[in-house]
């Protein structure tokens, strides 16, 4: 199979607005966004539209009749992936992929696209890339485009290392001493798990039904990782903004409102200290909850990205930190590269 490339054709916006426009008929007010290569102006690429359909739950399909009544079809359905769906459009040669929101995939998609438009190194690095690969004879289109991966992942890196958002107005409720000493890893132990399980039992007897969602995360939940001897837990609740839902039971249950940061996913961390414990609490829907499970859920089922991960852990576990939060701030770069690869 050959893989046709064409030069960015200015008709591409237009076609994607016609879409938009028949889409928006379908599903008034829904969140749309043009990507792909199509969407890069300069940039060659399949004269295939790629659209970007974000809708609160992607697997139960509420959204589908009204689309398949514009005339679309269901062409792709992924259960076990981001449970992404693909439809394909009535008369023009599109692909909407269909994403829950709060999944990681839908800022993937967005940051590689501004990332592309803005910067013309990289924008003709991959244009040469997808070239030369375009020259082969593939079997199948996915084999093409898994075939770019590495370019693909070179490039977000540097986007989201530039774009990285960092947490803002922080509001510490109570302070914890700073951290002049070195930081001191440990090997797995697996009664981490058995921690974290009498944690979640806990936390569970506080609140019944408003734990949406526990999960252990952090490296103590990945077996053969050293750790922080630090049992990080994510917590769902049905609106993390409303704290008199959920923090009066968890400091009855033994734990205390460290920081508030609003403007950061509605993040909120309680802390307990027998075990030392760091309960991070979020909102349904907010795209650092899936960060936090795909990065744990790589980490457990590829050694290589874990041995990385504990390299460079080792490497800065070294040097002396003023702050713990300083060392967590240093290990980005690998951890976005690790996320990164499981998003791809």
């Amino acid at each position: 199979m050959n893989i046709e490339l064409a030069d960015y054709d200015s008709a591409w916006p237009g076609l994607y607005e016609r879409e938009r426009e028949r889409i928006l008929a379908a599903l008034p007010g829904a969140w749309l966004e043009h990507v792909g290569s199509t969407s890069v102006p300069g940039l060659c690429a399949k004269p295939v539209i790629d659209l970007l359909l974000v809708v609160d739950d992607a697997a139960g399909e509420s959204y589908v009749p009204a689309l398949e009544a514009a005339g679309y079809r269901m062409s792709v359905q992924e259960d076990d992936w981001h449970h992404h769906r693909i439809l394909k459009g009535p008369d023009t040669n599109i692909n909407l992929h269909v994403f829950p929101r709060g999944c990681a995939q839908v800022r993937r998609h967005l940051i590689f696209r501004d990332w592309l438009r803005d910067n013309d190194s990289d924008r003709e690095l991959y244009a040469r890339v997808k070239r030369e690969l375009s020259a082969r004879e593939w079997e199948r289109v996915q084999d093409y485009a898994a075939a770019k991966s590495e370019v693909v992942l070179e490039i977000l890196e540097r986007a989201y290392l530039t774009w990285r958002a960092e947490p803002g107005d922080v509001e510490f409720v109570t302070q914890d001493p700073p951290h002049d000493g070195p930081i001191v890893l440990r090997e797995y132990d697996p009664v981490w798990s058995r921690w974290f399980g009498a944690e979640e039992a806990r936390i569970r007897a506080a609140l019944g039904d408003a734990a949406v969602r526990l999960e252990h995360v952090g490296s103590t939940s990945v077996p053969g990782l050293v750790a922080k001897p630090v049992i990080d837990i994510l917590l769902v609740v049905p609106d993390s903004d409303d704290e008199d839902a959920y923090v009066p039971a968890l400091v009855e249950a033994g734990y205390y409102l460290r920081l508030r940061e609003r403007s950061w996913h509605g993040h909120r961390l309680l802390k307990s200290t027998v075990p030392d414990v760091n309960l991070h609490v979020f909102s349904p829907a907010s795209e650092e909850v899936d960060r936090m499970l795909v990065f744990r859920d790589r980490l457990r089922s590829h050694p290589r990205d874990r041995e990385e991960y504990e390299r460079a852990k080792r490497a800065l576990a070294a040097r002396t930190w003023d702050r713990v939060q300083d060392y967590a701030d240093a290990k980005t770069r690998v951890v976005e590269r690790i996320i990164l690869r499981a998003l791809a």
